[in-house]
């Protein structure tokens, strides 16, 4: 699935296949909002990155050599596993003596803001379950009722309500 075809699912999901809904301004080029659906997507990436690394999803898993005084990569989730590694203010510190170590990580998934053209690098599952996400984040800007769409997808309400 392309870019583009991602933002016509999510504007199909959200019943604005006309691109009347979002944001003012646009052409034919670019339709009003299209900015604001890659944003949307893009947050979608991140919840569901979260969602993947917190049932340890393996093709989150990344590997890596830190040394002291690293920063951490951009695509930083959480440790896989414990580490004798501190974070403070996205710099990595050794606890004891200062050397290099090997660690693996959880990423998160690319953006979809970072392929404007073509495919995007996710499992079918995902491509579905991200734009299902950016269109109830869509929804909720407009303040639609979105609280059955995140049990659906078990990402909010009764589901998680026993902080599950």
């Amino acid at each position: 699935m392309t870019q583009n075809q991602m933002i016509a699912l999510v504007r199909k999901l959200i019943a604005d296949e006309q691109a009347t809904g979002f944001t003012e301004g646009g052409n034919l080029e670019e339709p009003e909002g299209t900015q604001e659906i890659v944003n949307y997507l893009d947050r979608a990436c991140d919840a569901l990155s979260q969602r993947l690394a917190e049932a340890r999803d393996l093709r989150l898993l990344k590997r890596m050599v830190v040394t002291n005084g690293a920063a951490l990569p951009e695509d930083f989730l959480l440790f896989a596993g414990n580490v004798p590694v501190s974070v403070e203010d996205g710099v990595m510190s050794f606890y004891g003596e200062p050397t290099t170590l090997p660690i693996r990580y959880f990423a998160r998934l690319p953006y979809v803001s970072a392929y404007p053209s073509g495919e995007l690098p996710y499992q079918h599952t995902d491509d579905m379950t991200i734009a299902a996400l950016a269109a109830i984040y869509a929804l909720n800007k407009h303040e639609f009722t979105v609280s059955q769409d995140l049990m659906l997808l078990g990402m909010g309400g009764a589901v998680n309500a026993g902080g599950q």
